[in-house]
């Protein structure tokens, strides 16, 4: 849990399965492109354990010379899905809604390529909730590197630092968190069964929670 943390000066969010859940999305692009390319296909269990990379780290190791082809394919076929099958997490709006009362600065730093990362924050209408966003390719390199975080960072006029939380579902996101200085945050049903040792929440509402009582205590 999160009992020894203090209350955050900003907190920055990965988006796909920390915010909205995509891995159906995901999972069906990636098989969708791994036809076409005479790959087998992945369960969505293995998608969930793999595809936690940028497409430009991980689809050079899937599809060797002919990456930048498969990734022109895949981003095709994602951006013919429709985004009214994205699916926000239990209690991501109430967390979001809650910060911005409380004028805390949020942001998201997502491996998702950008302008689809900001076309799924404009459909579901959540742009005024963070003062930056970040995707894939801005920075020099994307996560697991700090790059992005830095980035975003700049962008604000913050200093990486372990008052700034950054929240995220995989080891990627933590990974990140931890090389820029900031404080990682794990999310998700399962982190706990990971033997991972950072502070953690199952879900939005447990954030919610926590943060809200962090706020009672401070007023």
């Amino acid at each position: 849990m999160l009992t020894s943390l203090k209350k955050p000066s900003a907190i920055l969010f990965d988006w796909d399965n920390t915010l909205v859940n995509t891995w159906p999305l995901i999972h069906k692009a990636i098989n969708v492109t791994f036809q076409e390319y005479g790959l087998e296909p992945w369960s969505l269990e293995k998608v969930k354990e793999n595809a936690h990379e940028s497409s430009r780290e991980a689809f050079p190791k899937l599809f060797g010379e002919r990456w930048q082809e498969a990734q022109k394919f895949f981003y095709s076929y994602v951006q013919g899905l429709s985004l009214e099958d994205l699916e926000v997490m239990p209690g991501a709006f109430s967390l979001l809604s809650f910060l911005n009362q409380k004028n805390m600065t949020a942001g998201i730093v997502s491996n998702k390529r950008s302008d689809l990362l900001k076309n799924e924050i404009n459909h579901l209408k959540w742009s005024h909730f963070f003062q930056v966003i970040v995707g894939a390719g801005e920075a020099e390199k994307d996560k697991p590197a700090p790059d992005p975080i830095y980035l975003a960072l700049s962008k604000i006029d913050l200093e990486a630092s372990d008052s700034i939380w950054f929240v995220g579902d995989t080891t990627v996101d933590w990974q990140a968190a931890e090389a820029s200085g900031c404080q990682p945050v794990a999310i998700g049903e399962n982190v706990q069964q990971m033997n991972v040792f950072l502070p953690y929440v199952a879900d939005c509402h447990q954030l919610h929670s926590f943060l809200e009582d962090l706020y009672k205590v401070i007023d």
